[in-house]
């Protein structure tokens, strides 16, 4: 590997689509997986985990599971802010709780899905607030002042604010397209001085084929050049259920892309790895994900996680 690379270290943010009673075993054991560096030394091999308490789905439903552990504190909290309620009025997120004690007893940053910022991120900075945290805006949700809010709940903490592309192209004019235009835009929102990441997830377009989002990694490297910003790729929304078979083999070849001779063009990745209530099948299993980390390890440095504060688990 060349020595002069910009990036050679490279984020590995794993664990279920969303959080639940019966998966929190999964993720703590996630905190114990290791991997020998291209240095031969053993360290941790997972970067972060990610924690998501509610769902950004298509369609609304009360089933059990389908919307996240957090659904039923999080709508209570919805209705209190809308008759003039405030944060203090607001009863507290499970996942948050469940993320704060697991930060506390591993060390390790969280990232989770940011749905309402006014209902969630206030509770977040309450809880988590001298923690380590990515926070995403959903595909489904792309709005610019959903952004500057989840900004102006947290501009205080040492977050990172996570942006996933828009699910469309559009048509092209000045050399970008509508997609690419708006993921740059969104990010307009908080002053250049927050930490901003874009994340890659693919595209819903009629050429996707097999993949459940078809991945356009040249528009990831346009967002990339032009924004000076990390870029995350997401292969679990790319691949889906139906090339569940080539998530690692995938993620493995773009983690190798070079948007020029001293430059990768990701600096991380966000996948869905064990079990959980949503989109199991799109997830990678703990397997898996270890020889993920083994065949990354011999050409990235995967960023390793804080030190543990405690071996104890749930």
């Amino acid at each position: 590997m060349k020595e002069k690379m910009k990036n050679t270290q490279v984020a590995l943010i794993a664990g279920p689509c969303s959080i639940s009673e019966d998966n929190i075993r999964e993720v703590y054991s996630l905190a114990d997986m290791q991997v020998k560096n291209r240095f031969g030394e053993i360290q941790r091999g997972i970067s972060g985990v990610r924690i998501v308490g509610v769902k950004s789905r298509t369609s609304y439903t009360e089933k059990e599971g389908a919307m996240g552990i957090d659904r039923e504190v999080f709508v209570s909290n919805i209705s209190s802010y809308a008759q003039g309620g405030g944060i203090k009025d607001m009863k507290m997120l499970p996942s948050i709780t469940m993320s704060d004690e697991f930060i506390r007893k591993t060390g390790m940053m969280v990232a989770t899905e940011i749905v309402a910022p006014l209902i969630q991120v206030p509770l977040c900075d309450r809880v988590l607030r001298d923690h380590e945290l990515l926070l995403w805006t959903p595909a489904v949700l792309q709005i610019g002042w959903n952004l500057m809010e989840m900004y102006e709940c947290s501009k205080k903490n040492a977050w990172s604010l996570g942006i996933k592309n828009p699910k469309w192209v559009g048509r092209e004019s000045d050399g970008l397209n509508s997609m690419e235009k708006t993921w740059l835009g969104i990010g307009t929102y908080v002053p250049q001085i927050h930490d901003i990441i874009y994340i890659h997830r693919g595209v819903d377009v009629a050429e996707s084929g097999p993949y459940r989002n078809l991945p356009l990694h040249s528009s990831a490297e346009k967002v990339k050049k032009l924004s000076g910003k990390r870029m995350y790729f997401d292969p679990s929304h790319s691949f889906g259920p139906k090339m569940k078979d080539k998530i690692v083999e995938g993620t493995l070849d773009a983690m190798k892309m070079m948007i020029s001779e001293d430059e990768y063009l990701y600096d991380g990745v966000l996948i869905e790895a064990g079990t959980s209530l949503t989109d199991t099948a799109q997830h990678i299993s703990h397997g898996e994900l270890q020889k993920l980390m083994n065949e990354l390890s011999k050409f990235r440095d995967i960023v390793p996680p804080k030190e543990k504060k405690t071996t104890v688990k749930a």
